[in-house]
């Protein structure tokens, strides 16, 4: 090859280095005028309710025009309340069951498992989350509301499910310990939680038989002081917990397995187990890692519409309660603005309530990026 065709190659690839190296430039500029413009077209439509005048705070500025004429305030405080409530409750039922799994899968599953069980659970990301809601709507809720005992028994009997299935592995004769293999003691977790779950479901079923003489609604009311409805914010956190998991396992997993190799060698060279090591070395080590994992979920709660729309019974109400429904941001623009005139104040005032979910979710979401950039960077 000559000097000149060379030349000529070399100059043809700095160009095309360059093309595409505009062309990645424009598509961010792009996105960030995307994102800017989103910002400017929702507060143009809800800038006007904090100009108009109001006669006292109770109604500002959220007073929208009834069927009969009459002005009654339309209840933000109680969205913005719900919202909190379902990803909270979503958070309680979805973060230990994430982070113990990646735990697990990062420090104690062989890998060969590791390899065929990480892309299962990750794949329940791409189950729609209209599938989940309406399988929690149908199923769940009913069947959770007429097993409410079973409900708080299956900690309870799970827990001493799980432990005693463990007791009996350690202390069987050695030429019974057929699960002694890493990665075998999976099953014996599963055969712990369906006991237990079975128990559990029996002995509620012993109590209800005995205690409850009329419906739970009656029950909780008479014996609790408590309300209690059937799409209540349990049936929320577990159902949107499902389509949070995956979300909180991957990314909690990745930190754990970012972790130096030194830490682990070290620790056990100093004569701690490896559950010690996993719990007093890993998971403080990869702590931001897990903290962004969790944030993103919380986002990802913070946003969902299709599950609360079928199953948090759509009731703005300001209660902390689980055993009560609610009402979310998403779900009332989602059922409110399809019927909202346009430039009217529940129009705007829907528009504002959009406003709060993507300054949230979009503050969420830049505080969990700047955790992982700070894991690793101390890390690198």
């Amino acid at each position: 090859m000559t000097e000149r065709a060379r030349g000529r190659r070399m100059d043809r690839r700095r160009m095309l280095d360059l093309l595409v190296g505009r062309l990645a430039a424009l598509g961010g500029v792009v996105l960030i005028l995307t994102i800017l413009s989103v910002f400017a077209v929702i507060m143009w439509v809800f800038y006007p309710l904090f100009t108009s005048p109001f006669t006292s705070p109770a109604e500002y500025p959220w007073g929208v025009s009834g069927p009969d004429g009459t002005a009654s305030g339309y209840p933000i405080l109680p969205l913005i309340s719900g919202t909190l409530k379902g990803a909270v409750y979503t958070l309680i039922f979805a973060v230990p069951v994430s982070v113990l799994a990646a735990l697990y899968a990062s420090q104690f599953l062989p890998r060969v498992l590791k390899e065929r069980l990480k892309p299962l659970v990750e794949i329940m990301a791409a189950v729609p989350s209209v599938v989940l809601g309406f399988i929690g709507g149908v199923w769940l809720a009913p069947f959770l509301a007429s097993h409410v005992f079973a409900l708080f028994l299956a900690p309870v009997f799970i827990s001493g499910a799980v432990v005693a299935v463990f007791l009996i592995r350690h202390y069987a004769p050695v030429r019974f310990r057929a699960f002694t293999h890493p990665g075998r003691e999976i099953w014996l977790l599963l055969v712990a939680l369906l006991a237990g779950g079975w128990l559990a479901l029996e002995c509620g079923t012993l109590l209800e038989a005995a205690w409850l003489r009329a419906g739970y609604e009656t029950w909780f009311e008479e014996s609790l002081g408590l309300t209690f409805t059937q799409r209540n914010a349990i049936v929320v956190g577990m159902v949107m917990g499902l389509a949070v998991t995956p979300i909180i396992f991957t990314l909690s997993e990745e930190a754990l397995s970012a972790v130096p190799r030194s830490f682990l060698e070290g620790s056990v060279s100093l004569g701690a187990t490896r559950w010690q090591t996993a719990v007093r070395i890993v998971l403080p080590a990869a702590g931001s890692g897990i903290l962004a994992a969790v944030l993103l979920g919380f986002s990802r709660a913070i946003g969902e519409t299709m599950i609360v729309l079928f199953i948090s019974g759509n009731v703005p109400v300001l209660d902390w309660s689980a055993f009560t429904g609610f009402r979310a941001l998403s779900a009332s623009v989602a059922l409110d603005l399809p019927n909202a005139a346009r430039d009217d104040t529940l129009y705007r005032v829907l528009f504002f309530a959009a406003f709060l979910l993507l300054v949230s979710t979009f503050a969420i979401n830049t505080v969990a990026e700047l955790v992982r950039r700070r894991l690793r960077r101390r890390y690198a």
